[in-house]
């Protein structure tokens, strides 16, 4: 018995064996198309065939009585006179020539490669027509016990590791679902204040924090003012700025760009107050900015003998602590 299989695009058959189908889980490459297919798919069983005994030619049975009735009759008197023995003629072969139109193909005994899993085309492409009458044939060939329990093996190795690829895919997407919110708990806050509560109840399970979002955009200068604290220290000067968060929902604090300035409205010095620098000790920086609250900020400056004539302020988004 063999086994065959059958390509499903130019219905070339192949002679395969277990070991050829096992290498590469029944994956094969057609040798003649190059196409992928499963080996499994289109697997039967042929019986092998023995080629029938080729027929004795007559013209050895009658080879004694030939050479008998061409002989002269006094040569065949003399040889039964005579006491010499006549010679023998020598017994035809019986040896049966191969029959006509019959040729003895050479069989490839190479081993392929136990990593390549292509084989090339043993039987040639059937004709058009003969397709239907070849599937019908190998279709009722019956099985082998042994054949049909490999067979049986491997589609069960093939529905175990189907199972396995997809609850791990499955478990990978639950875990992705779940650390992107975690990842982005701050961008999701921002973006829907509402669930800060939520997340923030969330992070106290998992030991995380929940920043506020940096829009110093959504807050505004209500008023600024640069003036000199005392007359006879005319380098030390005061800052006074009115904020207002004009968001809708709780922001971070901002960071203070102040830039001082002489007449020529020329750069003197510039400095970046964060809101740690800036706020009372009565305000708490990680609650943030209260959603349509207002503070006022004081500074007290020491510019000794710059000579400041005026300012810039302006906001910036607070690094991350």
């Amino acid at each position: 018995m063999s086994m065959v299989t059958r390509c499903p695009s130019c219905a070339t058959l192949f002679r395969v064996t277990p070991q050829q189908l096992q290498a590469r889980d029944g994956q094969v490459r057609c040798g003649r198309c190059m196409t992928v297919f499963d080996g499994f798919t289109g697997l039967a069983i042929l019986p092998d065939q023995t080629p029938p005994e080729a027929p004795l030619p007559a013209a050895m049975e009658s080879a004694a009585l030939a050479v008998s009735h061409e002989m002269p009759a006094t040569e065949t008197k003399a040889a039964v006179a005579g006491d010499a023995v006549a010679p023998t003629v020598p017994e035809p072969t019986t040896e049966p020539p191969l029959p006509v139109g019959f040729e003895f193909e050479p069989i490839e005994t190479e081993a392929a490669p136990a990593t390549r899993s292509s084989f090339e085309p043993m039987v040639k492409r059937a004709p058009a027509g003969a397709d239907a009458r070849s599937r019908t044939a190998l279709s009722s060939l019956p099985p082998i016990k042994g054949d049909e329990l490999f067979l049986e093996q491997a589609r069960a190795k093939r529905r175990s590791r189907s199972w396995v690829w997809s609850a791990g895919s499955a478990l990978m997407l639950l875990a992705l679902a779940g650390q992107a919110p975690y990842s982005y708990r701050s961008e999701l806050v921002a973006t829907y204040p509402g669930l800060r509560p939520a997340v923030a109840q969330l992070c106290e399970l998992l030991e995380c924090t929940v920043a506020l979002p940096q829009r110093p955009k959504l807050i505004n200068i209500e008023a600024s003012d640069l003036q000199s604290v005392d007359p006879a220290r005319p380098g030390v000067i005061r800052l006074t700025a009115t904020l207002r968060n004009h968001a809708g929902y709780d922001l971070g604090y901002p960071a203070l760009d102040l830039v001082l300035t002489n007449t020529k409205e020329h750069t003197l010095a510039r400095r970046i107050f964060l809101p740690e620098e800036y706020l009372d000790k009565s305000k708490n920086r990680r609650a943030g900015f209260p959603a349509s609250a207002e503070i006022t900020i004081h500074l007290d400056l020491d510019t000794g003998e710059l000579g400041a004539a005026g300012f810039r302020l302006d906001l910036l988004p607070a690094p991350a602590r």
